[in-house]
């Protein structure tokens, strides 16, 4: 039990770590494009790289785990993180071009990807299969808990004492906690083959792995139907809501503040009833039923909708497409081969971040063809399919 809650503990704070990393260079895009001169809606293509580093680690970091073990690869993510997030403090505008902008891309992706296959592959191995989901759950509460950070802390580091001063103080604490983690190796890494040589083909490999077997498949279509409505939501609410419904940039941040928030308790909240209510398979149907009704309500806003209205939607949206994480987690370790949870979820997640891909992309399709109404509509339709499939066929 006591290794248990010390895994828990420590994966909780390495995946807080990484989503504040991977969250806060965009989150100081405006104070960095007004500092640089360049337009600030380069963070679309920092997003969009971002999603194509992350498929690509997701699915082939599994020899890199069983060769250096769990733990050491999510100290490489820190150093990897730190190392992207000094390159960005560090530059200036006439190094701030497509070579640099990439690196620093590269490195903070990759670094920030392995977290949750290396945790995964930790968590695996001490946490109970019945508890699977709740453990998983609250691991992943890191992620809402660094976006949060992110906004309500670094953004205003970075009013203070300017942008490169928050990245140098962000890239110093992934240091820290690639150094504090170090103790805990001999444990968590004890299962590692030193003689495992990490090759480009394990990419491929693994993602054959996850397509060859049934149930594999379900949690990769899941994962990439609800990573991608995630990143459709988190990326295109605040302008949603303040171009189109009126709203000010302050009530469109606080909307989806508190959604993000709200995401911390019912991520636990799930896992909780995922362990002793239902089984997980049926928790992700209903999840993902609720993900698409309250995603399709999203794009019937008007101006005749009231705030309070508007924030019911939103709170059922972070019920569901902010909050199924640790619960799909646990089912792709449950289905790995004894020790390969952490290459298996990180094969699953590489459907993740295809999704986090397209998705944006048919939002825009459908945005461009008749506004936003078909937009959330046209996103919402792969949800409701995961959720019939996995209520009508069930295993």
């Amino acid at each position: 039990m006591n290794l248990l809650l010390l895994a828990i503990f420590a994966m909780l704070v390495q995946q807080t770590v990484a989503t504040t990393a991977k969250v806060g260079l965009p989150a100081l895009f405006p104070a960095v494009a007004a500092d640089l001169s360049f337009n600030v809606e380069l963070v679309l293509a920092y997003t969009w790289f971002f999603a194509l580093v992350s498929l690509v680690f997701m699915a082939g970091c599994g020899g890199i785990i069983r060769r250096y073990g769990a733990l050491r690869t999510s100290q490489f993510g820190c150093i990897s993180m730190a190392l992207g997030l000094l390159i960005a403090a560090l530059t200036n505008q006439t190094l701030f071009i497509i070579p640099s902008f990439a690196l620093i891309i590269l490195l903070i992706s990759a670094g920030t990807t392995v977290a949750t296959p290396a945790s995964s592959q930790i968590l695996a191995e001490y946490a109970p299969r019945k508890w699977a989901p709740l453990v998983f759950s609250i691991k992943q509460t890191g992620v809402p808990a660094g976006v949060a950070i992110s906004g309500l802390v670094l953004v205003p580091l970075a009013v203070g004492y300017g942008w490169r001063m928050t990245l140098i103080y962000t890239a110093l604490i992934c240091v820290i906690i690639a150094i504090v983690l170090q103790p805990l190796r001999e444990e968590f890494d004890k299962k590692r083959d030193p003689t495992e040589i990490p090759r480009w083909s394990d990419f491929i490999s693994n993602i054959k792995d996850v397509l060859s077997q049934g149930q594999r498949r379900e949690m990769a279509i899941a994962a990439f139907s609800f990573v991608g409505m995630q990143s459709v939501y988190t990326n295109f609410t605040i302008t949603y809501l303040y171009e189109d419904l009126g709203f000010s940039l302050e009530e469109a941040g606080e909307i989806l503040g508190f959604a993000t928030l709200l995401a911390i308790p019912a991520r636990i909240l799930w896992g909780w009833v995922g362990s002793t209510i239902f089984q997980p398979r049926v928790l992700l149907a209903f999840l993902a039923l609720v993900m698409a009704v309250s995603t399709a309500l999203m794009g019937a806003f008007d101006d005749q909708w009231g705030h309070v209205a508007v924030l019911i939607v939103n709170c059922a949206i972070s019920l569901s497409v902010l909050s199924w994480h640790g619960v799909l987690l646990s089912e792709a370790a449950r289905l790995a081969p004894a020790g390969e949870a952490g290459r298996l979820t990180g094969g699953v997640l590489a459907f993740g971040a295809l999704g986090q891909i397209i998705f944006p992309m048919i939002f825009a399709a459908g945005y461009w063809l008749s506004g936003y109404g078909l937009a959330f509509t046209v996103i919402s339709l792969p949800a409701a399919m995961v959720g019939v499939i996995f209520l009508l066929w069930r295993r």
